[in-house]
């Protein structure tokens, strides 16, 4: 009504008065305008920059009179007089357009730094410069923001982020990266950092404005300008929403776009929002424009029905109530008449346009060439007056002027009152100042603007600066000024009221609000006790999330996981999991499949069952399922509960790497479901857990307290327990770690001081000496509460701090104030009489100079039956809180503390470590070590020492394609998987690639990044041949080529060594019976590949050779097992014939001259036949056959011959006879001394009551379960090993066999021939020999077994030599050698020889011819 009323009173003195209010009450004051500088200003700003409580003008432009861009400050006085102030100018070169009328740029003024005093930025003309107030009103340049150079530009500040501390957004064009600039530049504090969220249009030649358009409290903005194109004009508006972030507002359609513009908000209709005029150079209109635009409905534009024909590029505008009539009039100035889309400017004019109350302006003042004009009250009497700058006459320096104008209105105007009633509170991180209206003997309430002011101590400005410009609101008509993420402390606060002339009250009385450090969240968690609680990223989204159990108020049981989003706790209603209370949660990947699973135990009521559970579930594809695969999970009794099922409280289990294998290890006690005591530990099996029954000396207890810590910092977990033996005797056990991962019992370390029951523990190294100490909590056997810290005294504990007894709670080490040492949080019960939970109690104790004091500045939920953990869920450098329990009204929470320290003092991160080294490995064992990073000063000047960082490790398989195989990288928030120490060791490792990395860990949890990744090898296998290849380039010339097969690498600098000896007669006529070998002569060796020349001496005899390699060794010192190696040329020449050798020795193949048609390469491979597939069943009848060598394929299959080649296959003398229920095997490859264990007979080959050994030929031909063709054949020794030789007229695949079956094949047996291949032969041998063999074979056969006599006969008929075979001739294909020797063992003359066979049953004598030939 009152409002009303005034307008009516408005509108009819303007009705009676309307020809006088249309005069013109601006005066021109020459005195006043003789002070100021006469250069042309771009623009023209009001603010007190000496803080003497009088407003001051500042003046900015380019001048070429005096070289570049200059600052001129004039200082306001008691007497409303000016003097000079602050004068500086900065050599530059104008922009093009503009060198005759100011320069394009501007200056714009704001407390940047909140000290109390107005700053300074100034741009364009190639120079941007940031000048902060020294206090007295002298400036100097600062490095806050990014060294620039801009021309064409304009600049403003806005708080875009609510925080206090004016923000900077600048366009124009960028002359040192020859770009377009629109940038928003965010004030840290320490810094003008560029804002990367917005995306803004390349414009340049315009202007930016901020104003709140949609009245929520923080500021928006409007830009416009000119793209690239000249014959452009563009105009954007952006919406602040959420606070700090500038969204595009794509439907204002009435804002259409302006070149060389110039825009304000100001509230026109005195209907409480922001209205807008916006006048520039519009391209579609082709002309200048001016635009007057009515917020209606709110947050929208439209044109009004009244626009005023007057419209300016390269302007100002400025709008206050200059009337005193309560609504805002405008006053807009710059260049009038342009062309060449604004390139060009003829003249320049200023308008004052008085506000009709209708919507309609009267223009009441015309200033001829004016550039820039403001309003100011410069005369002190509360009326604005005008100061304006610009030149009559472009071009001409004697025509610029700078005016002052003084308001010579009658009225008077009295300073409004401040605002009363001020009232502030915290709510989570946000903080709220909030306060009555002020008044005004004109404007109502609804028309005046505040300011506030708030410190952090009496009459300080660091949050909110006094320092403000004339005819400015830095909160707006509003009555409440909100923060989100307020620094904790003691605030001081202030508010003043702005008039709509600009004229300001005095600060209201100074008020305080008290922000603790840590301060109730709006997260909504149901209310739990009996509870147990993990923050850790579950959902892998770089924000902990949280898992809570426990029993609600209304007595039902939950397990729920909340998801954390953006710092908002929701529920994860996809998950159901089996609600567990009474008992403990851990976050752990145990499945290391690098996402996070999940394990409780504790008290479970689920399908009619109640009783302690112990549930594991692990993640799969986001979801958490159940894992009974363990063995936790077994259940001997076959009654539906794991026998290993326990509940030992809130410390009832824990993981860690006791065995040292890298993946994290279970222990467990308490009660089972029959109150059987436990303690338990479980090794991690890829995945599966397995009860350790090696740990023979663990004491199962209940209640149980069990956790892994390295007491010694030996590199071992030791486990720590309390708890209760079946005797009742309660008391804390350690069990240390020894080298072989057995625990035995610490009695050092063993007291019954430390004895608890509803206890609760916690470790942390809190003195820094480098062993971690605990902090304990619980009722003892006196039946006192007790809460102890105890210093790790190396081989004992020792009590240092004696607290607050408390039991059914929590205890938790954190820096929650990040002043780099450990803090100590203690909730639970303070008295062990009453109903539980009736007096409970939260205290946290800060430490400082190693002792412990209660933080008194806390209002935290005393909660009893409870659960603690710190963890820094909002990610903002800090360790925020989360509670939960019975308070003392035996209301239920779950509560999670913000903790407010990071915004002025965050946790910094840790370096990451370096110089990672994993050079450390012996077999399957390695040791990784690094050097401890830096932990950066927080802005406190404290950091976690190095001695107090711990480290998570990373291991991951290249072979699995798993990062994290070894050891996961995926951690919770807490002390599972941490490392006290700079090293690592790592056993039992699987051959492979490895990759490893590490972060280090500060007090406050925060982690660094990831070092650089490293990579290592485990090496337990020896290098061995790949092939050995044989050229033979001469007679007697070989060049040898050895190729390695190792998976990693061979030690280059250890080089084998590789032999040849003859196959057949290693002593070769040396130096001496122990030098019967031929060295090959090293020619090259790269690591993967080893070449030699051989050359065979004259005594050789033939060209096969036995190749020996021994000594190559890998970079793990992993030594080959020697390899003896046969080779023979790769082709045999038919007209002189040859031997072709199985690189295993075990075979070889003589062909005679012309065996062949034409030249032949010849292939011996053995297949590898599984002993227990070598007997066969060929007839019933004639029982079994047993393979008793290797099958060997002889290439090209089916080759004929035209003469009998002599086939040899080595055979054992004795080997390992299995049997079993369905077969019977020898098995040749086993050693006697394991023959036992394989539940074999060990025997001789002659006494396995089967035939003798003979060689047979795989004939698919014949029908039969083995299609075996015997072929009978001699036994012979060479070089003490067994052979049976044999002639062959086919090649195919043989074996040498034993056989139940005395029958052989008659239809390859002649028994009426002998004959001798090769006919000719060598016996000197060596490369100069014409024939490559040196002994001939005496090649018969046999019906029967049977004795057989050899002579050799000169033509003379004189014997030269009687042989006899070595072993008793049996049925089938026999041979006999002669090495052309006669019985003294000289060598017989070259000529033609008879040999005669005789039989001894039969009294047959065959004779053949052969001939030796010494050449």
């Amino acid at each position: 009504m009152k409002r009303q009323k005034h307008i009516l009173i408005s509108l009819l003195i303007s009705g009676i008065f309307s020809c006088v209010l249309a005069q013109d009450p601006f005066e021109s004051d020459s005195t006043l305008s003789s002070i100021l500088s006469q250069s042309i200003a771009n623009s023209i700003e009001i603010a007190d920059v000496n803080n003497d409580g009088y407003d001051d003008i500042l003046l900015s432009g380019y001048d070429s009179t005096r070289f570049g861009i200059f600052i001129d400050v004039f200082l306001g006085n008691s007497n409303g007089t000016l003097s000079r102030g602050f004068q500086t100018n900065y050599v530059t070169y104008p922009d093009t357009i503009a060198e005759y009328f100011g320069g394009i740029g501007n200056i714009s003024v704001a407390d940047v730094n909140l000290d109390g005093g107005i700053d300074i930025y100034v741009n364009g003309s190639a120079r941007s410069s940031l000048l902060l107030n020294n206090s007295s009103g002298s400036f100097s340049e600062s490095s806050l923001l990014p060294n620039l150079s801009v021309t064409y530009s304009n600049g403003g500040w806005g708080d875009v982020n609510m925080d206090g501390r004016p923000d900077l957004f600048l366009m124009g064009v960028n002359e040192y990266a020859d770009n377009i600039l629109n940038e928003l530049y965010v004030n840290s504090g320490n810094n003008l950092d560029e804002d990367l969220t917005t995306i803004f249009p390349s414009l340049f030649t315009g202007s930016s404005t901020w104003g709140d358009f949609d009245n929520d409290g923080d500021p928006d903005l409007i830009i416009s300008g000119q793209t690239a194109n000249p014959n452009s004009s563009v105009s954007r508006l952006y919406q602040n929403e959420p606070i700090g972030r500038l969204t595009e507002v794509t439907t204002a359609d009435a804002i259409n776009g302006l070149k060389a513009g110039s825009s304000h908000f100001v509230d026109l209709d005195s209907d409480g929002d922001q209205d807008l005029i916006m006048t520039g150079w519009n391209k579609i209109e082709g002309k200048l424009v001016t635009w007057i635009l009515e917020n209606e409905p709110l947050g929208t534009y439209s044109l009004s029905s009244n626009q005023i024909d007057f419209a300016v590029a390269y302007g100002t505008i400025d709008a206050i109530d200059y009337n005193l009539d309560g609504f805002q009039d405008f006053l807009i100035a710059g260049a009038d008449s342009v062309r060449n889309y604004a390139g060009k400017v003829h003249s320049m004019s200023g308008r004052v346009f008085l506000n009709n109350h209708d919507g309609s302006f009267t223009s009441i003042k015309e200033i001829p060439g004016a550039r820039t004009a403001r309003f100011a009250d410069i005369d002190l009497d509360g009326k604005p007056d005008i100061v304006a700058s610009g030149t009559r006459e472009i071009g001409n320096d004697s025509l610029s002027f700078s005016h002052i104008f003084i308001n010579t209105i009658s009225d008077t105007n009295e300073a409004p009152l401040p605002p009363a009633a001020l009232t502030a509170f915290a709510v989570s991180t946000r903080a709220i100042f909030s306060w009555g209206a002020g008044s005004d003997d004109i404007d109502n309430t609804n028309s005046l603007s505040y300011n506030i002011r708030i410190g952090s101590s009496s009459g300080g400005n660091q949050l909110m600066s006094s320092a403000i410009p004339y005819n400015f609101s830095n909160v707006g008509k509003r009555l409440i000024r909100e923060f989100n993420e307020i620094p904790h402390g003691t605030y001081y606060w202030s508010v003043q009221t702005v008039d709509g002339s600009g004229r300001v009250s005095d600060w209201s009385q100074e008020d305080t609000l008290f922000i603790p450090r840590l301060v109730a969240s709006t997260q909504s968690l149901p209310g739990v006790y009996y509870s147990s609680a993990g923050w850790a990223d579950y959902d892998e989204d770089n924000i902990p999330d949280l898992a809570l159990t426990g029993v609600t108020f209304s007595g039902t049981s939950i397990t729920s996981l909340f998801s954390n989003t953006n710092g908002l706790l929701s529920q994860d209603l996809n998950q159901s999991i089996d609600a567990v209370f009474g008992g403990h949660l851990s976050w752990v990947d145990y499945t290391n499949d690098g996402h996070l699973d999940l394990t409780m135990t504790g008290f479970q009521i689920n399908n009619f069952f109640g009783g302690f559970v112990t549930s594991f579930y692990k993640w799969e594809n986001g979801i958490y399922i159940p894992d009974n695969d363990s063995e936790i999970h077994e259940d001997l009794n076959f009654d539906g509960i794991g026998d290993n099922w326990v509940n030992g409280g809130v410390n009832g289990h824990h993981w860690g790497d006791y065995d040292n294998d890298g993946d994290l290890d279970y222990v467990q006690g308490g009660f089972d479901n029959y109150y059987r005591r436990h303690l338990d530990i479980f090794y991690n099996d890829n995945g599966i857990l397995r009860l350790d029954t090696n740990q023979s000396h663990l004491i199962p207890i209940n209640p149980a307290i069990v956790q892994w810590v390295d007491l010694d910092k030996d590199g071992n977990l030791d486990l720590v327990t309390i708890g209760a033996d079946d005797t009742e005797s309660i008391r804390m056990r350690v069990y240390l770690n020894n080298s072989n991962h057995i625990l035995l019992p610490g009695i050092n370390w063993e007291s019954e001081i430390f004895g608890v029951t509803a206890g609760s523990i916690a470790f942390a190294d809190y003195n820094g000496d480098g062993y971690d100490d605990f902090a304990l909590s619980g009722l003892n056997k006196d039946g006192e509460l007790i809460t102890y810290i105890a210093m790790n005294g190396v081989n004992t504990f020792i009590v240092t701090h004696i607290l607050q007894g408390v039991y059914y709670g929590k205890v938790s080490w954190g820096d929650y104030d990040s002043d780099s040492d450990l803090d100590l949080l203690v909730t639970g019960q303070s008295s062990a009489e009453g109903s539980l939970g009736s007096v409970p109690v939260t205290t946290i104790y800060y430490q400082e100079n190693d002792d412990f004091y209660i933080d008194q500045t806390l209002s935290i939920d005393s909660v009893g039956i409870s659960f603690s953990q710190w963890g820094d869920y909002d990610v903002d450098g800090d360790l925020d809180l989360f509670l939960s329990g019975f308070k003392a009204d035996q209301d239920v929470v779950a509560q999670v503390y913000d903790n407010l320290e990071g915004l002025d003092n965050p946790n910094k991160a840790p370096n990451a470590p370096y110089l990672l080294d994993d050079s450390n490995i012996n077999n399957n064992r390695v040791t990784l070590t690094w050097s401890a990073p830096v932990d950066p000063q927080n802005n406190n000047g404290t950091s976690t020492p190095e001695i107090g960082l711990k480290y998570h490790i990373q291991i991951g398989s290249d072979d699995q394609n798993n990062d994290h195989a070894i050891s996961t990288g995926h951690y919770g928030i807490g002390e599972i998987g941490l490392i006290g120490d700079t090293k690592k060791t790592i056993k039992g490792l699987e051959e492979g690639n490895y990759s490893w990395r590490v972060r280090a860990l500060d007090y406050g949890y925060a982690a660094s990044n990831w070092s650089s990744t490293d990579y290592f090898y485990i090496d337990v296998t020896a290098p061995t041949i790949d092939t050995i290849r044989a050229n033979y380039v001469a007679d007697n010339q070989i060049i040898l080529i050895v190729k390695f097969k190792e998976d990693f690498y061979l030690d280059v600098n250890k080089e084998p060594t590789v032999l040849v000896t003859h196959p057949f007669y290693p002593d070769l006529g040396g130096p001496g019976p122990d030098d019967d070998s031929l060295l090959v002569e090293k020619q090259s060796f790269n690591g993967d590949e080893w070449t030699g020349i051989l050359l065979l001496p004259d005594s050789y005899s033939g060209r096969a050779i036995e190749v020996h390699v021994y000594g190559a060794e890998d970079d793990r010192e992993n030594i080959m097992t020697p390899v003896s190696i046969f080779k023979t040329p790769e082709s045999i020449i038919s007209q002189n014939g040859g031997t072709a050798i199985s690189e295993n020795g075990k075979v070889n193949l003589l062909l005679p001259q012309n065996a062949v048609s034409g030249d032949i390469s010849i292939s011996i491979t053995e297949q590898g036949v599984p002993p227990d597939s070598s007997s066969y069943i060929y007839e019933v009848a004639n029982g079994i056959t047993y393979l008793i060598s290797d099958l060997y394929d002889i290439k090209p299959m089916n080759q004929s011959l035209k003469k009998p080649g002599i086939l040899r296959i080595n055979f054992p003398d004795s080997t390992c006879l299995i049997t079993e229920e369905l077969n019977q095997f020898f098995n040749i490859n086993c050693a006697k001394s394991t023959c036992n264990e394989l539940n074999g007979e060990w025997i001789a080959i002659s006494d396995s009551n089967m035939t003798p050994p003979f060689i047979g030929m795989v004939d698919t031909s014949i029908s039969g379960v083995l299609p075996v063709l015997k072929l009978g054949g001699s036994q012979i020794s060479i070089s003490g090993n067994s052979y049976m030789q044999v002639q062959i007229d086919t090649f195919g695949t043989y074996g040498a066999f034993v056989s139940m079956d005395t029958t052989l094949q008659s239809d390859s047996i002649d028994i009426e021939k002998i004959v001798c291949q090769p006919r000719i032969f060598s016996p000197k041998g060596g490369p100069s020999s014409v024939f490559e063999f040196t002994e001939t074979n005496i090649i018969y056969s046999l019906e029967e077994a049977q004795n057989v006599t050899a002579r050799i006969f000169n033509l003379s008929g004189r014997l030269k030599r009687t042989i006899k075979p070595e072993f008793s001739s049996q049925i089938g294909h026999q041979v006999m050698n002669w090495d052309g020797k006669d019985s003294n063992g000289d060598i017989v003359p070259s000529g033609l020889y008879i040999i005669t066979l005789e039989k001894d049953k039969d009294n047959k004598i065959l004779r053949t011819t052969v001939g030796v030939l010494n050449r």
